[in-house]
């Protein structure tokens, strides 16, 4: 029992955005807030509900407790609205130059700090002490916010969290990169997006209302992992002292196994504080777009945990990795040489981009064999490779498949193969579990492919979107901002007219 004092219960409300300014870049439009002025932040604490509420067998557990684990959190109010509490703090979207006045009060028992590596630091604010400055987002790109206190025990108990800046303008002639000053080829990679020749459809910084496609498609995945029995072990630690460093790190690491849980080692590994199921199907963690829409993820690595994050759907390239920013200076890790791979650590306290193109398949054969922007080969009995309409047209169970309802009704059970789904996993294979071994509940992500806006190629007019079922489209038209939209193709499960968007419409 945590004794310290009484903290939030914090449920899956989902994280939280913070837009400051007018000028707002996409970062997901669910849990969003506008702060122009002023950003009140408490450093307090909190019991988190985490995958799931269900209570471990006692067959696993002798003492079984609900799926919870306390935190310390950041929780923060913009301009007087009281944002959603959650692990991690919220994301702080800004545009170079902007700037917020800063309130934080520490309601713990030791000193607390916020810190952003070049750019803010509050220094240590004692218990029940405020601090009060002005953070000016003066470098581009994503950041870790975080308590550097005590090291890394204060970070890794919940106090962090990202921020991410967007030039203000990109180079003459050039296109936006997340970068103040991308090198050269890094430059060229995000000229090639729209490029009819090399990567056709949208830039980064386009959006199409018609698609309803934001502009500025970027990800924030927060990585974490959290022990229940030592977090608790933190809180309940004497008032005033901090817990040893130390110790912390040697629990976390060197714990010995037990088959009742009854140790220290992580059982929860989360993306924005969320895994399983509650991770891979959020639209603001999960990508979900059309081919010929690039999208940049930020990967922030709070924990002490190395992980590598490995796409099943396109190549990515990595783009910024803070572990080569030369002499530690803020945003100095942009890459020479992007990197081509579909793997790639992110060490603890790195922060790493991942540039996912949002090309056709790379092994859809065309007559180059590089999977676009060429017309896709046509297989012996005259079918294109691309896009797979045949596939789409696939249910399982098959469509009449019907059960009973507890009222006698019969309901369709028939699942059509559509959208495309892919799946991220952490090659780290320890991390794809929760509560000390429930696998595919654990760090785990994916990509939604819903459509190609390369059609022309193939005669299907401006681009195409593929049939959704309708409990997906209840997901995509959150994140996009599609009003009701049109439920009856998608129930229909009939492929789209060609150059149609079929769920651009009402009803």
């Amino acid at each position: 029992m945590i004794s310290r004092r009484d903290f939030m219960k914090l449920g899956s409300a989902g994280l939280a955005t913070i837009l400051l300014g007018s000028k707002l870049p996409w970062l997901g439009v669910t849990n969003a807030y506008a702060a122009t002025q002023n950003l009140t932040i408490t450093i307090t604490d909190a019991l988190k509900d985490m995958h799931t509420k269900n209570t471990p067998s006692p067959f696993i557990d002798p003492n079984p407790v609900p799926a919870q684990c306390y935190y310390w959190i950041y929780k923060m109010t913009a301009d007087g609205v009281n944002l959603p509490a959650d692990m991690p703090g919220p994301t702080i979207c800004a545009v170079k130059g902007d700037t917020i006045n800063v309130t934080i009060t520490n309601l713990l028992d030791e000193p607390h700090a916020f810190f952003i590596p070049g750019i803010f630091n509050s220094g240590p604010i004692a218990p029940n002490a405020t601090f009060n400055g002005t953070i000016t987002a003066s470098v581009s790109g994503a950041h870790m916010y975080y308590d550097n206190l005590n090291a890394p025990v204060n970070r890794v108990m919940g106090l962090h969290g990202g921020m991410v800046v967007l030039p203000a303008a990109p180079a003459v002639g050039r296109s936006y990169t997340p970068y103040d000053n991308p090198s050269p080829h890094v430059q060229d990679l995000f000229d090639s997006f729209g490029d009819p020749n090399i990567f056709p459809g949208l830039k980064w910084e386009e959006g199409d209302p018609a698609t309803n496609t934001p502009p500025f498609r970027q990800y924030v995945w927060t990585l974490h992992q959290s022990s229940p029995k030592l977090f608790a072990e933190v809180g309940n630690h004497t008032p005033g002292l901090d817990y040893p460093a130390a110790d912390f790190q040697t629990k976390f690491h060197l714990d010995t196994f037990s088959p009742t849980r009854g140790n220290y080692v992580p059982e929860y590994f989360t993306i924005n504080g969320q895994s399983g199921f509650f991770s891979h199907f959020s639209p603001t963690i999960t990508p979900i777009g059309r081919i010929g829409e690039p999208v940049v993820i930020h990967i922030m690595n709070a924990g002490l945990w190395t992980h590598s994050m490995h796409f099943h759907f396109n190549h990515f390239y990595v783009t910024y990795d803070s572990s080569q920013e030369s002499g530690g200076l803020a945003g100095g890790g942009v890459l020479n040489n992007p990197i081509w791979v579909d793997i790639y650590n992110v060490d603890p306290m790195d922060t790493v981009d991942y540039v996912l193109p949002f090309m056709r398949p790379p092994n859809v054969p065309t007559t180059r064999g590089l999977g676009l922007p060429d017309p896709p080969v046509q297989t012996d009995n005259g079918h294109p490779c691309w896009p797979p309409l045949e596939e789409m047209e696939v249910h399982i169970p098959a469509l009449g498949t019907t059960a009973l309802d507890i009222n006698g009704n019969p309901v369709s059970l028939a699942q059509r193969l559509s959208p495309l789904c892919y799946p991220m996993h952490d090659h780290s294979e320890a991390t794809q579990t929760s509560q000390g071994g429930n696998y595919n509940t654990g760090l785990i992500s994916g990509a939604y492919c819903t459509g190609d806006r390369n059609a022309q190629s193939q005669g299907l007019g401006n681009h195409m979107d593929f049939p959704m079922e309708p409990d997906f489209f209840m997901m995509y038209r959150n994140i996009r901002g599609v009003s009701n939209g049109n439920l009856t193709a998608a129930k229909q499960g009939t492929v789209p007219a060609p150059g149609t968007d079929p769920h651009a419409t009402t009803e």
